[in-house]
């Protein structure tokens, strides 16, 4: 069953991106929300790849398509980037330090998604709207799943496997008798993270002019659900993530006072339900400064500096914990795990690779080709911020480049920031009609 699904997953993600680059992306951040309950219930070999299926069918449709120039322009100053970072991982594949079957797994966490910082270059104004409204509509449906979790637990959602175990460990929630919520994801962290990620899209599509009542109907609530679905998870760090963008989006919006009160009376209702209910309240603990240094003591420790001068080359590619399934972690030659997405990169990359993804995001960040006349520069500004946080809070855990489909998210938002305006982009004018859609 697994396998048909894999087929299925490739050939409606393939056939969605033919007709358009916006339609290819929403198959497969469908078959994306969706990945998690699936293969939690589906405990087979081939449902690790029923996601990765929808992604080929997607890469297949799109990523050899004759492009624009105005495209051609936007994404010519990523490729380079791009290039480096996918061959210098394909050259380690070839010094067999791993087990063959691990270094496979390793070489698909390290350069698998990295094409989405194209699509994300690629990406025009409507481009943006209709993702935004579509991004609204799954985060709905995620909200259902996580609302009935909520209430009927999430045994009746997850059984208890091997695919699971992470889920079911995370029992931290008032007072360790409440398990967090995954929704229909992998687990709550990645819920969480998706749902934080969603936002900057969501928010530029709210600000933008001439968009139909229901279209701004529909964003608010999936702009609420998001949020909501952030507290479900219990998991801080997209919670911090959230919690910038807002801050960041409310005060770009002062000059707007329709906007600000609308603003202020959602999250003022978001505020009354989270401080009627225990379980949504797990972020409170970031005011235990303790707490915090302890946990950002687990990830930034000596134990970096003494496992590069241990593997200055590496330990192969999935030697530094990729996301290896449990079937194969008996493979793992020399395992060596640190809670550091950049000790993860230097210990299957090497100091090489690890100072060219620095490199890469230093570049990311510091890309001036912001024009306040473009209708999506308050998204733009708000993916930039979350791009920030999100490489910043990457010294706390692994996962940036293997978490389904948040990872997607981070590496289309980052190459919406990197894009190159062209000149025609950076003489819009200030109102710009958004197109009806359907």
């Amino acid at each position: 069953m697994s396998f048909y699904l894999c087929l299925a997953s490739f050939a409606g993600c393939y056939l969605a991106a033919r007709r358009s680059l916006v339609s290819g992306l929403v198959a497969v951040f469908s078959v994306g929300y969706a990945y998690g309950i699936i293969r939690a219930n589906l405990p087979e070999t081939y449902s690790h790849f029923i996601f990765d299926a929808g992604v080929l069918g997607l890469y297949a449709a799109q990523l050899f398509r004759t492009l624009s120039q105005t495209q051609e322009a936007r994404i010519a100053p990523l490729r380079g980037w791009l290039e480096f970072l996918i061959v210098w991982p394909l050259l380690l594949f070839l010094i067999p330090i791993q087990d063959i079957l691990i270094q496979f797994v390793g070489l698909r966490g390290n350069i698998f998604l990295l094409p989405f910082l194209l699509l994300g270059a690629r990406m025009e104004q409507d481009d943006k709207y209709k993702l935004a409204l579509w991004f609204a509509v799954l985060n709905l449906a995620a909200f259902m799943v996580a609302g009935s979790e909520f209430v009927l637990g999430i045994e009746k959602f997850f059984p208890h496997n091997k695919m699971t175990e992470l889920i079911y460990l995370s029992r931290d929630v008032v007072g360790h008798n409440t398990y967090r919520i995954p929704a229909s994801f992998v687990n709550a962290h990645a819920y969480g993270g998706t749902m934080g990620a969603t936002l900057p899209l969501i928010i530029g599509a709210l600000v933008q002019k001439n968009k139909n009542s229901w279209h701004k109907s529909l964003l608010m609530a999936g702009f609420g659900v998001a949020i909501v679905g952030v507290l479900m998870s219990a998991a801080r760090t997209p919670f911090v993530v959230a919690a910038i963008l807002i801050v960041v989006a409310t005060f770009s919006l002062r000059s707007r006072m329709g906007y600000v009160l609308g603003w202020f009376i959602l999250l003022c209702g978001i505020g009354w339900v989270a401080s009627g209910e225990a379980r949504l309240q797990r972020f409170m603990e970031l005011g235990d400064t303790d707490m915090v240094a302890e946990r950002l003591s687990w990830s930034v420790n000596m134990s970096f500096v003494e496992a590069a001068a241990k593997y200055p080359f590496g330990n192969g590619l999935g030697g530094g914990g990729t996301s290896i399934p449990y079937f194969l972690q008996d493979r793992i030659r020399d395992p060596v795990l640190m809670e550091n997405e950049y000790a993860r990169i230097m210990l299957e990359q090497g100091l090489l690779g690890l100072m060219v993804w620095v490199a890469f995001i230093v570049w990311v960040l510091t890309r001036q080709n912001y024009n306040r006349s473009d209708p999506w520069y308050l998204g733009r500004r708000l993916a930039w911020v979350m791009c920030a946080v999100t490489f910043a809070y990457a010294v706390l855990g692994t996962g940036l480049l293997t978490s389904v489909p948040h990872s997607c998210l981070i590496l289309l938002m980052t190459g919406w920031v990197a894009a190159r305006q062209t000149e025609a982009e950076q003489t819009l004018p200030a109102l710009i009609e958004i197109k009806a859609t359907n």
